[in-house]
């Protein structure tokens, strides 16, 4: 039995992470690490202690407690920022196994612009794109473009993201965030979005999946629209995001490695543009896909160690199309299909034009 830490494991993505690899019986022994005292006791783990958050000088020295006094095989952190840097830029010195790209490629992944311009450089279709560095230039790019998505270069979660076609208002939403130079304003282009996830090892593809998101949820108490919670999401095959995920990750690394996944908003000619790589770690949606049967966090942590065991047929969406993950708050999600919807969708139509002819 494997002994595995997860940090930030009382939240979405940990919780996810640690709800997965509960599916697989007698394989792990799961410690929970988080820094917010209500959502530890949320944690899926056999152990579960507070700690430190990232930007305290003690974290290291208590993570490094933590993996030498439990005997800890993994370490895998579901955080973003300091937590995953500390973690990457420090691995040599951590007695546990991690799964994790080079540091080149997870400043770049951590980096929006530096996304944008690794992937525009290579001839990938990305929405127009400018490091907002001052107003000047935030005028100039607004000329050309009358709507325009605003965002931070780092953070997840749609972090002070905003469309606007007012430049009085850019500027005051960028100040708002003491965000210039740390801030990109993008074109717009249509609100369908997708994802790509998936597992490398030293440049192999060991399995991969597209999902497409539905909607987002809390979409209206969010200024952008976008609050990082997908309230449904479906399983996809396309051969086309598939190219241009590979082709994204490649225009980084020549051999990527670890969990690598691409977001991608449609333009309005129906072509999927990446907005965004990240590297090191899974989405919240990894329990969607462990339930119906691609158990990404476990296969990651065979991969890690060696294992010669994995049986993945197919590398590209392995997953049937059309499976539907439907999560809210305070709700357990549910696995369903798109029949499923559709048929609760016709039995309203139908009522509504029976109640017509009734009413003639």
């Amino acid at each position: 039995m494997k002994k595995v830490v997860v940090t930030n494991a009382g939240r979405q993505a940990g919780l996810n992470f640690c709800q997965s690899l509960k599916l697989v019986p007698n394989e792990y022994h799961i410690i929970g690490l988080d820094d917010n005292k209500y959502s530890l006791l949320q944690a899926v783990a056999d152990e579960k202690y507070l700690s430190p958050p990232p930007n305290s000088p003690y974290y290291l020295d208590f993570l490094k407690s933590i993996l030498d006094n439990k005997n800890v095989d993994f370490l895998y952190p579901s955080k973003t920022n300091e937590e995953l840097w500390i973690i990457a830029s420090h691995r040599d010195e951590l007695n546990a196994k991690v799964f994790l790209p080079e540091n080149k490629s997870i400043e770049i992944y951590e980096d929006k612009f530096k996304t944008y311009q690794c992937l525009s450089a290579a001839g990938i279709p990305v929405p127009n794109t400018i490091l907002v560095t001052g107003k000047e230039v935030l005028q100039e790019f607004m000329r050309v473009h009358k709507q325009v998505w605003l965002r931070a270069i780092k953070g997840c979660g749609g972090k002070g993201s905003i469309s606007t076609d007012s430049f009085a208002f850019a500027c005051a939403w960028i100040d708002r965030f003491n965000g210039w130079g740390y801030f990109t304003a993008a074109e717009m282009l249509s609100s369908r979005t997708a994802t790509w996830s998936g597992i490398w090892d030293n440049g192999n593809l060991i399995v991969s999946q597209v999902r497409e998101r539905k909607y987002w949820e809390f979409a209206y108490a969010s200024p952008s629209g976008v609050s990082g919670v997908t309230g449904a999401q479906m399983t996809k095959q396309d051969p086309t995001i598939d190219r241009i995920a590979l082709e994204s990750i490649f225009a980084v690394e020549k051999k990527p490695h670890g969990i690598v996944s691409v977001d991608f908003c449609y333009d309005n000619a129906g072509i999927p543009n990446p907005t965004e790589i990240q590297g090191s770690r899974f989405f919240s949606s990894t329990f969607f896909m462990a339930k119906a049967g691609l158990n990404l966090p476990h296969i990651m942590i065979q991969v890690a160690f060696g294992e010669s065991n994995i049986k993945i047929e197919k590398k590209y969406s392995p997953l049937p199309e059309g499976l539907v993950w439907i999560k809210y708050v305070d709700c357990n999600p549910i696995l369903t299909t798109v029949q499923e919807i559709e048929k609760n969708e016709k039995e309203l139509k139908d009522w509504l034009i029976n109640r017509e002819r009734h009413k003639s």
